[in-house]
């Protein structure tokens, strides 16, 4: 039995039809795991789809209200970094190569020398510039072997 008859037991059929009609297949795994992981619900199925749903439709409306990061600023930002904070540029690299993960700290210096650099964007901004920099610390990582 798949896992998708499962949770079709435990899911009224209406509910199951507003997943199985819901666009995004990510979206749609995501309620189901929801829904059928164990543990006791405080609120109803239905609460709890309409909850995911709405979070998902933020999310994404969010995403496309960002600063839409150009290849040549991402590079302007690197270059700042590089020159204003070297020791913690070398460590930036260090840590995406050895770990694919940069520490809180070393992360939050970056994002302040960000809001720094160019001061009049939304926090979340950053927070894509970041990933940006992560982006060009693996590439310098694989090029350098």
């Amino acid at each position: 039995m798949s896992s998708r008859e499962d949770n079709a037991k435990t899911i009224s059929p209406e509910l199951m039809a507003r997943i199985e009609a819901l666009e995004d297949e990510r979206l749609r795994v995501s309620v189901l795991r929801v829904l059928s992981s164990p543990g006791r619900q405080t609120v109803t199925d239905e609460e709890i789809f309409d909850n995911k749903v709405a979070s998902w439709n933020m999310a994404k409306i969010q995403r496309t209200t960002l600063y839409p990061w150009h290849d040549d600023e991402a590079l302007a930002f690197v270059e700042h970094f590089m020159s204003e904070m070297p020791k913690d540029y070398v460590e930036f690299l260090r840590q995406e190569r050895k770990c694919n993960e940069i520490d809180s700290e070393l992360s939050w210096k970056v994002r302040h020398l960000a809001m720094r650099w160019m001061s009049d964007l939304d926090f979340s901004d950053y927070t894509f510039l970041s990933g940006r920099v992560r982006d060009h610390a693996r590439s310098v990582a694989q090029a350098s072997g």
